[in-house]
């Protein structure tokens, strides 16, 4: 068998590289090309079901002093005294154009009253998110080295309890431990002033840590990769214990850890309606609650869509990172050694 020099060695490799690249390329333009109709679906059963909701925005945003007349001059200036389906293919045209309409209740471009809200969203859910990894991992890899344990136990009982309380349940108890009986944080986050920043993160952050199913992932793989051959002659080598879990064992382990965190992130943004209700924090979910309830409807699809998006684009970024950690995944199906 031939042997290439090394400069044949070096041309493969830099063409097994760029063909890589190439088709990473295809693969994220791929997905991207395939949110649209994501969005177009999203957009579609949100403009019909937020329609289905009993009562009629013109009376709900003019009050109940409001005679028959002003509601009909209200509906007709806002053109919901058209059919619904000419309300949804102006509506959809306008979307197309990057407009996602006027407010109703705020008389003003949703597009950017969402993203005026959007760092604080983006800011708790990654925030959640990093500090919530970083815990749930370290847990893990706990409870994998003491298995069977009392420490191993207790961390099974506080990630299944965490796990099966509701998530609004989780953050009424918070709120009623550190802000009612500590005093740590405030109640209401969007009217305190002088505080800390992070007094207004801790309460929703630390709801989504609690909530954090991520333990028992890195466990469950970290335990199956500590059976391995190589894990047992790294041992035999005399490598250290905690050599074997960091440097062996937890490295192996990332691929089911990356794709929780990537499905933890992309749940998070849509968590936030539920957080940011509860901890009344001014980001996008409660700009949604608040648009639901006086039933403005451009503003709930555009607070909607948004969402969707980075919905959409944290599991994007999840199957970039996974083809990262482990160079054995292709983005696609033809590219294997």
């Amino acid at each position: 068998m031939r042997v290439l020099p090394g400069k044949g060695r070096t041309l493969i490799a830099v063409v097994r590289h760029t063909l890589r690249l190439l088709l990473m390329k295809r693969f994220i333009l791929t997905r991207l090309l395939f949110t649209i109709p994501t969005l177009l679906g999203v957009f579609i059963v949100v403009f019909f079901v937020i329609r289905m909701i009993p009562g009629d925005p013109a009376a709900v945003m003019l009050g109940p002093t409001a005679t028959q007349s002003q509601i009909e001059v209200y509906r007709a200036a806002h053109g919901l005294d058209k059919p619904v389906i000419v309300q949804f293919f102006l509506a959809l045209s306008n979307l197309f154009k990057g407009d996602l309409g006027m407010s109703l209740s705020h008389n003003k471009q949703v597009l950017g009253l969402v993203l005026r809200r959007l760092p604080d969203t983006v800011e708790l859910a990654f925030t959640g998110i990093i500090i919530g990894t970083v815990f749930a991992v370290i847990l893990g890899v706990i409870a994998a080295s003491f298995r069977g344990k009392w420490p191993d136990l207790l961390i099974i009982f506080y990630s299944t309890l965490g796990m099966s309380l509701p998530t609004f349940y989780i953050g009424l108890w918070v709120l009623v431990i550190f802000a009612l009986k500590l005093g740590l944080i405030p109640v209401v986050t969007n009217m305190a002033t002088g505080l800390p920043h992070w007094k207004t993160l801790f309460g929703p952050v630390l709801t989504m840590v609690v909530g954090m199913s991520l333990a028992r992932t890195t466990r469950s793989s970290m335990l199956e990769v500590l059976q391995e051959d190589f894990i047992r002659t790294a041992r035999a080598k005399g490598v250290s214990g905690k050599g074997v879990l960091f440097k062996h064992a937890l490295g192996n382990a990332l691929i089911p850890i990356v794709t929780m965190v990537g499905y933890g992130l992309a749940i998070s943004f849509g968590g936030a309606i539920v957080l940011e209700t509860v901890f009344a924090r001014n980001g996008v979910g409660k700009l949604l609650i608040d648009a639901i309830t006086v039933r403005d409807y451009p503003l709930i699809q555009g607070a909607t869509l948004v969402i969707a998006v980075f919905m959409i684009l944290s599991n994007l970024l999840t199957d970039i990172v996974t083809g990262l950690v482990d160079p054995r995944i292709r983005v696609s199906g033809d590219d294997r050694d």
